[in-house]
């Protein structure tokens, strides 16, 4: 069977990014793929949360930078890359967008010393789609 391929477009992602205020983080290091819920926030295709430092998930981001997300029915990769303190200068642009979203979990995390921001990097995503009533795979690069 031939899969028919469609279009995404990058603004349809980022509504998907911006409706969800859950998204699934997975990563991988040495042969170890580990999947959670994550609170996320976005500007445009680049998406954006806070975790502990020592975290797996942050031990695994260092040893391999490439993670696959889910937001909706989206599926995606990118490379992550650490920011530092959710709370240093640099990342006040952060704080902003993540009190608007996730209010209680800024509360409750990010003045922990351990707390740092990750940032995702989208170059691919996927999604199962029907057109005309046949299922179509849709992807997006993104450069």
């Amino acid at each position: 069977m031939e899969i028919k391929m469609c279009e995404i477009t990058a603004d349809e992602v980022i509504y998907a990014l911006e409706k969800e205020k859950i998204l699934t983080l997975a990563t991988c290091a040495m042969n170890r793929v580990t999947i959670r819920p994550m609170s996320h926030v976005n500007n445009g295709l680049l998406v954006y949360f806070q975790t502990a430092a020592d975290s797996l998930k942050m031990r695994q981001i260092r040893e391999n930078p490439n993670v696959a997300l889910c937001v909706g029915t989206y599926e995606i990769e990118g490379i992550a890359s650490e920011l530092g303190h959710p709370l240093a200068d640099q990342n006040s642009f952060f704080v902003r967008l993540y009190k608007e979203k996730h209010i209680e979990s800024y509360e409750k995390y990010s003045a922990y010393a351990e707390e740092t921001v990750i940032k995702v990097i989208i170059h691919k995503v996927r999604q199962w789609r029907y057109v005309d009533g046949e299922p179509a795979l849709g992807e997006m690069e993104v450069k």
